[in-house]
C-alpha cells in the first residue's frame, strides 16, 4: 500500500522543484481510502497572478499513479485579511473531454 505512494512520490519530487524554478506553483497530495482500500496521488502544476489581495491561478491536474491528465482549475481569489489568512473564491475548471466542471463559491480560513 505505501510502496504505492512512495514511488511516484520520488520519481515527482524533483519535477516539482524545477516546476518551482521556473515561476510555477506545484502541489503533491497522496490520500489513502480506509474504506475502500486504495490510495492515489495527484499533483497540480499552475501559474498564479496576484495584485491587492486579488489572485487568478490556472493549474493542470495529474493522476500520478496512472499516468494521466485530469483536467484543469480556475480559480479568482480575494484575500479580505491581511497575511492571506481568510479569502473568498470563485473556482471552476475543465475536464478531460473539455467539459466544464462545476462552479464552486467558497471561503477559506487559513491558520
Amino acid at each position: 500500500m505505501f510502496k504505492n505512494l512512495l514511488l511516484p512520490l520520488l520519481i515527482l519530487l524533483p519535477l516539482t522543484a524545477q516546476a518551482g524554478l521556473l515561476g510555477l506553483d506545484s502541489q503533491v497530495k497522496g490520500e489513502y481510502d480506509m474504506d475502500s482500500d486504495s490510495s492515489t496521488v495527484t499533483s497540480q502544476v499552475g501559474k498564479t497572478i496576484g495584485l491587492y489581495g486579488f489572485s487568478i491561478s490556472a493549474d493542470v491536474d495529474f493522476d500520478v499513479m496512472e499516468f494521466a491528465y485530469d483536467g484543469m482549475d480556475f480559480k479568482a481569489e480575494y484575500d479580505l485579511l491581511e497575511m492571506n489568512s481568510t479569502s473568498v473564491y470563485v473556482s471552476s475548471g475543465l475536464d478531460t473531454n473539455w467539459g466544464r466542471e462545476n462552479i464552486t463559491l467558497g471561503f477559506e480560513f487559513k491558520f
